[in-house]
């Protein structure tokens, strides 16, 4: 079986956004966790949270970067509207992650802002960057 470039190029999105989901996913089944005990809504956040950082912005990122960077019309259309719906999705979730992070959390302050800044932080600069990207992208330039 062999595959051609334009072929490649889109299981490489597919998995770079399968990775990202399976991390979004795995916050999903955390809160859920979280509540099946003795819970708080706080503590459903963090759990839901928890995923949130550089992985989830990295595969983001590289998979708009495979969609921008491809040649005009060997990405087919539907891996361009994911791509810009996901990376909405994972910025939202990166700035929810860091207004969690930095108002709500127990930690001290400067813990606080180190840990936002490697998580959320991280995720938002990532997947904002991706979605800014393929929001402003002209495949004529």
């Amino acid at each position: 079986m062999s595959i051609s470039r334009d072929e490649a190029r889109e299981l490489a999105i597919v998995g770079l956004l399968l990775t990202a989901a399976l991390r979004m996913g795995a916050g999903v089944f955390q809160a859920i966790e979280e509540m099946t005990g003795a819970w708080t809504f706080g503590s459903m956040l963090d759990r839901f949270f928890a995923p949130a950082g550089g992985t989830l912005g990295f595969a983001t990122l590289g998979a708009v970067l495979l969609v921008v960077l491809s040649p005009s019309g060997s990405v087919r259309p539907w891996a361009i509207t994911v791509c810009r719906r996901f990376a909405v999705v994972a910025t939202a979730i990166g700035i929810g992650a860091s207004i969690h992070t930095l108002g709500f959390g127990l930690a001290p302050t400067l813990t606080r802002i180190w840990f936002s800044m490697i998580n959320g932080l991280a995720a938002t600069a990532l997947a904002g960057t991706a979605f800014l990207i393929i929001r402003n992208f002209d495949p004529e330039r």
